[in-house]
Parts: C-alpha cells; structure tokens; sequence
C-alpha cells in the first residue's frame, strides 16, 4: 500500500493554519508528563491516564515528549488532553488488525483501535501521531470512540491508517477536528454523530468507492461539515457513502482529479433501516475540482442557506461552541459567614491557588469547588469581594475548547 505522502500539498495547508490552540503548552502547566527518559512523571502514556480517576471532572492536561510508545492505548476518563511536544515525533503506535480475521488481536480488552475512547467526554488530543500501521483485513481502526463520549477535539495531528475506519468516532456524539492529516481507503473518516472539520488534509491510499461515511440518525440536526479540507488520492476514487440517516456539507473544500465523476455520496440503505429524512441533503459551497454537475454551489438549498452561515457553532446547534475564545465569566457570588461563593457561567478547573480579594484590603483563599461551576473561598472578614486574582495559576474552562479559555491574572467584580 503506498503511504506517500503529498508533501507539497501537507506543507501548504499545515504551515498556513498553525493553531493558536498549541500555546496551551506554554500557558498552562500539564498535570503529567509522559517520557521515555525518565524525565517525566510516567514513562508510559496509559499509565499515565490510569492515574486520573474514571470520574474525573476537571480538565487534566498530559503532556507527552517526543518518542514512540509503542502503546494500545483505552481511555474511559473524560476532561482530558493529551498533548504532544511535536506533531511528528511524539508517536504512538500500535498495530491492530481486522478482528473479523484476527480476533486475538485486542484480547487485551482495549478495544479494536489503536487508541479507544470509552463513554470520554470533552476529549482534547494534540500535536501527535496516532498510527496503526496494520495490513491485515479492510477495517485496522486507528482511533474509536464507543459509548456516549461527545464534545471530542483532534487538531493539528497525524491519524496514520492502511485500510477502512481509520478515524471513527462512533459514540453519537459532537466531535471537531482542525489542521489534522486522515490516510485510509474506505469509509476511513467515518464519524457517527455530528462532525465539524476543517483546514484538514484527507488521503485516500486505494480504489475504492465509498472513502469518507457519516451516519447521524438520532437527529435531523446531525450532519458532516467539511470546511476548507482538501481531499487526495493518487487511486481513482468514489467520495462517500451512508446508509443510514445523514447529512453532509461541503465549503471551500478541493478535491483531486481522481474523484469518481459519477456521483458524490451513494446511498447503501441499510437492511431493517427507513430514512426518516430526506437522502439528498449533500451540499456544496465554493469547492474547487472537476467540473462535475454535482460539484457545483447548491449550498442555497440547504437549511444553513449560505457558505458564511456554516460555522463550527452552528454545526452543533448552538449547543457546543468548539470555536468560543471567551473565558468563563462570573454569574453570581454569595457571602454566608467565613465562605464565599463564586459561580461561573460553567465548569471550571483551578491551576494554581487563586485568591479572592476583598475590599478591605484583606483576602480569602481558594477552598474547593475544582471541577465545578462554583468556586469557594474562605474569607476572614465580611468584607465585599474585589477581585479575583489567579494566583500565577489560572482557571480554566473545563469543556474541550479548541483555544484554551482561561482567567490568568485579576478579575474585577462587580459585586
């Protein structure tokens, strides 16, 4: 199978949309750190996501250094990043293959992929390579997510596959993805659920009819948006297919000669499945390729009406905003006795000892509340609260963002 890459093509679209998201390294001091050398906290990544309890609710940030961990890796933790020093060289792999032709190939309980994400919400993986370098059969997942894990982030990575179902997030749930390269053959980006990519790179290595799938049956709103991707294939190759419930948008995206000119998605009803929505919901905004009939601009027919209107929020039905940059923000505070409650709009982590001044001039240090929307302070005096001072720490938006969102210095209230 030819694994070359379109180096010229990968150049041009990675070196032009360099995530701001990377600078989480330098901004937020990582709870673990993984290393071959011994100079990190554990020298085994999934060693290192044992340690956080299943029922995490704070945003713990693993940062792995460059190496390859030879690693099947099952995460079942949620409000976790894994954060790579370097996009090529931080590696893992495993190779695991069809369990159809070999089934002992994850007795060890992991899962099917070579990383597997289990009922994990609010994902953030990054700056990494995940590569399963199987052969063996049509479908050597490389990352699988299973159960009910929603708001999952993959950005400025490498997803490295042979065959079918390289990248499947099956948990039904909402997933982004920025600035990553996908390699497989068939239905190798498959996302069950809702999906919003962009800036991303899609190699397609074999012949194949059906290179991208989407299925998104439990709500009309459900869809696979494509933003400014850019599919390649030296392999004549058929775009898609679904066979259950779905819909697809397509912006500003560039396909390859290679592109099947006779039809974009096929449709392959699934036997025992009734479409409950229209089948022909396929759009196209501004794309660049063959001079297909079926290529052309028919975004107008669609609920979104227009290219601009496509956004990551909108996507999501205003339920998740990946995209959001602003921090969280204060809803209400409550003074009873020695404690003071802070309420934010959300869930927060604390970094760091963050303390509360008062107007007095006096202040009350941060008691608890790590993972939560409220935050406690105890105060010694029943002065008003001023401000909000993180304490050369930070508070952290705990919900998986693209951008980290956080207070890192003094917070003026109002009350």
């Amino acid at each position: 199978m030819n694994r070359t890459l379109y180096t010229v093509a990968l150049y041009i679209l990675v070196s032009t949309n360099i995530l701001v998201s990377t600078a989480l390294a330098k901004s937020i001091k990582p709870d673990i750190i993984v290393a071959h050398d011994g100079s990190g906290d554990f020298n085994s990544l999934q060693a290192a996501i044992d340690s956080i309890p299943k029922g995490n609710t704070e945003r713990k940030v693993i940062f792995i250094k460059n190496g390859t961990y030879n690693e099947h890796i099952r995460i079942e933790n949620s409000f976790l990043t894994l954060l790579g020093q370097d996009r090529k060289k931080t590696r893992i792999v495993w190779e695991i293959n069809d369990e159809r032709l070999a089934p002992q190939q994850h007795k060890d309980g992991k899962g099917i992929a070579s990383l597997n994400l289990k009922d994990s919400n609010d994902i953030i993986i990054e700056n990494l390579t995940i590569d399963n370098p199987a052969n063996l059969g049509k479908k050597p997942f490389t990352v699988s997510s299973t159960g009910s894990g929603t708001r999952i982030i993959i950005q400025n990575a490498e997803i490295i596959g042979l065959g079918g179902d390289t990248l499947s997030l099956w948990s039904r749930g909402m997933y982004y993805h920025r600035n990553i390269h996908v390699t497989g053959t068939y239905h190798f980006v498959g996302p069950r659920g809702t999906c919003y990519m962009s800036d991303s790179v899609i190699e397609e290595l074999s012949n194949v009819r059906n290179a991208l799938f989407n299925e998104g049956m439990d709500d009309q709103r459900e869809k696979f948006v494509l933003r400014n991707c850019t599919i390649i294939s030296k392999e004549h190759f058929g775009l898609g297919s679904f066979f259950r419930d779905t819909a697809w948008y397509f912006i500003d995206c560039k396909f390859p000669d290679t592109l099947d000119p006779n039809g974009s998605i096929f449709i392959k009803q699934h036997e025992g499945y009734t479409f409950k929505w229209p089948t022909d919901r396929i759009y196209f905004a501004r794309c660049k390729g063959p001079d297909y009939p079926w290529l052309k601009d028919n975004i107008a027919k669609s609920e979104a009406k227009t290219a601009a209107a496509v956004t990551a929020v909108w996507t999501f039905w205003n339920q998740w905003d990946p995209e959001n940059t602003a921090a969280p923000y204060i809803k209400d505070i409550s003074h009873a006795g020695e404690i003071v409650n802070i309420k934010f709009s959300e869930s927060v982590t604390v970094k760091g000892n963050p303390i509360l001044k008062l107007a007095d001039g006096k202040s009350a240090a941060y008691l608890s509340g790590s993972g939560t929307d409220t935050l406690a302070f105890k105060a010694p005096t029943s002065s008003a609260p001023k401000t909000l001072d993180s304490n050369n720490g930070l508070i952290l938006a705990s919900i998986a963002s693209a951008q980290p969102r956080c207070i890192t210095d003094q917070l003026k209230l109002n009350k």
